[in-house]
């Protein structure tokens, strides 16, 4: 119990310390006027609707794309009408950057996907894609912002 008391002790003068300076230049005439223009400029920034906007990345790379196949060359619905060409607006949820992935899905893969993301092994971004057909495209980011897209049918 005595070598705790060594460890807060410190801690304890140097707040006593900051709190004496604090009241001092909260009282100096020339310190008043200085923090009443610092909270009237915080105020005037607090009430500015564009410090609330969230924060765009600001260097988002072009990723290099590689895609595989791993559907064993077979449709999700068996037909023959030609593949639909589209491209996948996905952010990576470990950079939060935003990548237009351009990918063929089988004819038969209407409407809205069910979207999963999440940060997969060693902090790595992970998109998956399910239609209600059986058909997923998976979307990995790996560490340098290149992507990988998996194609499952």
């Amino acid at each position: 119990m005595r070598y705790a008391n060594y460890r807060i002790m410190p801690r304890l003068l140097f707040v006593g310390v900051m709190a004496v300076a604090a009241l001092q230049l909260a009282s100096a005439p020339r310190a008043s006027a200085a923090l009443t223009r610092l909270r009237a400029a915080s105020a005037a920034a607090a009430a500015d609707p564009s410090c609330c906007a969230p924060a765009a990345p600001q260097c988002c790379p072009e990723p290099c794309i590689r895609y595989i196949d791993r559907s064993c060359g077979r449709s999700c619905c068996g037909n023959c009408q030609p593949p639909i060409k589209t491209v996948l607006k996905v952010v990576n949820p470990a950079t939060c950057c935003p990548v237009e992935v351009p990918v063929c899905l089988p004819a038969c893969c209407e409407g809205c996907p069910v979207v999963d993301s999440h940060c997969g092994l060693l902090g790595r971004g992970v998109v998956t894609y399910n239609w209600c057909c059986g058909y997923r495209v998976i979307v990995r980011f790996d560490r340098c912002g290149d992507v990988t897209v998996v194609y499952r049918g």
